[in-house]
């Protein structure tokens, strides 16, 4: 039996990640810790669907399954989470 891999089966904890990366542990259903400018913050989901938090602070609408708007939406610093992560600018801690 051949195993196929895919391009994005290592978890890069600690380090940057595409956008289409990003996008893909979403639909997977994964969570992701992120720090940016030395703030750490947490892609949830949860029965309600994707939110942003950074500690106990929710910084995002909750956006349903709709896991492209969570970050085509959701801004930090006046800038959305899909242009910081275009920008390489958000290193991954971790993905659950």
């Amino acid at each position: 039996m051949n195993k196929q891999t895919n391009i994005f089966d290592d978890v890069p904890e600690g380090g940057i990640i595409s956008y289409e990366h990003l996008l893909y542990y979403l639909e997977q259903g994964r969570e992701v810790e992120f720090i940016y400018q030395g703030k750490e913050y947490f892609i949830s989901y949860s029965k309600d669907g994707r939110t942003v938090w950074t500690c106990k602070t929710r910084v995002s609408d909750c956006f349903g399954d709709r896991h492209k708007n969570t970050v085509d939406f959701t801004k930090i610093d006046g800038i959305t989470l899909a242009e910081l992560f275009k920008q390489n600018k958000i290193k991954i801690t971790t993905i659950f």
